[in-house]
């Protein structure tokens, strides 16, 4: 097979696993100890309490889905042994067990962050048949991602923008992205494995084609918080803001990047990767069929059709706050999405579904009465969700190059796509969820529950969409 296409970044990772990963931990950690210097010993005290936390509630799940048994007989063990040790340290925090007297002085996470990381377990567990090898391949994205954003909380304090909303909400995204970017450089490897790529070869190939994703990470950033400054300073952007929440970004997707890829090309990969990748592409394959079948071109043409004219009713229903500032964000991801991706087909998509999703959204919380959120909130579970959407339909961009027929664009899109959206949206929840719980961010739970909202909408109205817009339009 012809290799896949490795950039320098890539090669560097792999082929200088161990002086690549030391130089840029080092660099972080290094950042981290500036910032919390010229912090108060309280201040400082959060950022070690949102590591250990991050490190809890997002990385110890995504660990523990990595080594999830392959057997039935084992992953039975497997779970039933993680479900006591999650009980005893509930019962436990509620004081209705005792540790030993030996054990008595450890410190025990909370009842809170022990259901948030034992549900965030489950979400990948159930993802895993989908994302199985995923998990694997990218063990080291979190625990990268978390130096990162410690990082980035660094700089942060150097700029003296530590305890404010924004930097809660920096830390949150620069973790997300963190393990978004690692997520992606896995699944980029077992597929380029799987196609017969050396191992090294695929390793450094993988990083490479996570490198779009990070950019438009970064020019997202850059307008959520351009954006959200914009409209609270009253038409003046805080570009320290700005540039603290691209730097936060940068570090964690670069660590995370850099960490994943040495990890495969060191790792004692088997061929067992590629039997586990083509084995998941046929299972995703046999339970799509019903869907395929039910979304011929003509019915998703007609199904979008319907949609618009729901967002019209729904405009004209409840309206839709604050639409200056929205349209510039939306207007920013595009044009991001044009620049990072080179296609107008996938910025189009990505605004498409996020723009649809928030109006439905609001649609919805104004049917059921549930209080809106704040226009802070909306933009960053619109961020959020605009990132996890990249991940997704960076893949239907790849498809669209190899396949014509519109179904068989769909379907080889989600087949790569899904799990990469899934993961995003499980790590991004978590992450917010950290935020909040380490720092003075009340607006985390409502920014949580938009996102998420967002995301499943979306997650609705992709397979339709994407059939509709490949039949329409086969070239960028």
């Amino acid at each position: 097979m012809r290799e896949p296409p490795a950039g320098i970044v890539g090669n560097v990772a792999a082929n200088r696993p161990i002086l690549s990963v030391c130089v840029i931990l080092a660099g972080l950690i290094a950042l981290g100890v500036v910032g919390v210097r010229q912090l108060s010993a309280p201040a400082a005290a959060l950022i070690g309490s949102y590591a250990a936390t991050a490190l809890y509630v997002v990385a110890l799940p995504m660990a523990l889905a990595a080594l999830r048994p392959r057997r039935r007989f084992g992953r039975f063990f497997f779970y039933l042994i993680i479900s006591i040790l999650a009980a005893v340290m509930i019962a436990v925090d509620a004081g209705r067990l005792a540790l030993p007297a030996f054990a008595a002085s450890l410190p025990l996470p909370s009842v809170t962050l022990t259901v948030a990381a034992l549900g965030l377990f489950g979400f990948f567990s159930v993802l895993a048949p989908l994302g199985f090898n995923v998990a694997r391949h990218s063990v080291a994205a979190a625990f990268a991602a978390i130096i990162g954003a410690v990082g980035g909380a660094g700089y942060l304090a150097i700029e003296e923008l530590w305890g404010a909303e924004q930097g809660a909400i920096a830390i949150a995204l620069a973790l997300t992205l963190g393990v978004g970017v690692g997520v992606s450089v896995g699944a980029d490897f077992a597929k380029f494995f799987a196609a017969g790529a050396p191992k090294r070869k695929a390793a450094a190939a993988a990083g490479h084609s996570a490198v779009a994703i990070m950019a438009f990470s970064l020019l997202v950033v850059a307008a959520f918080f351009g954006v959200q400054t914009f409209d609270s300073n009253f038409g003046a952007i805080d570009w320290r803001v700005v540039w603290a929440g691209i730097t936060a970004a940068a570090a964690a997707m670069t660590a995370s990047l850099v960490a994943v890829t040495a990890s495969l090309a060191v790792a004692p990969i088997s061929e067992q990767a590629a039997v586990d990748e083509n084995y998941r592409r046929g299972w995703f394959a046999a339970n799509w069929r019903p869907i395929r079948q039910a979304l011929p071109p003509t019915t998703a043409s007609a199904a979008s059709a319907i949609a618009v004219i729901v967002v019209i009713i729904a405009l004209f229903e409840a309206g839709f706050a604050a639409p200056i500032a929205l349209a510039l964000f939306f207007a920013l991801v595009w044009l991001s999405a044009v620049i990072a991706f080179v296609s107008v087909r996938t910025a189009t998509l990505i605004v498409a579904l996020l723009a649809v999703s928030a109006v439905l959204a609001d649609y919805g919380y104004t049917i059921f009465g549930v209080a809106p959120p704040s226009l802070s909130e909306r933009l960053t579970g619109l961020t959020f969700g605009a990132i996890a959407l990249a991940h997704m339909t960076v893949s239907w961009r790849n498809a669209g190059e190899v396949w014509r027929n519109a179904r068989d664009v769909t379907e080889n899109a989600l087949s790569d796509g899904l799990r990469r959206f899934l993961f995003v949206v499980g790590a991004g929840a978590a992450s917010i969820f950290a935020s909040a719980q380490s720092f003075a961010w009340p607006g985390g739970a409502g920014a949580a529950a938009y996102f998420l909202t967002t995301a499943l909408i979306s997650l609705v109205l992709a397979p339709v969409m994407m059939t509709a817009m490949s039949a329409r339009f086969s070239r960028y």
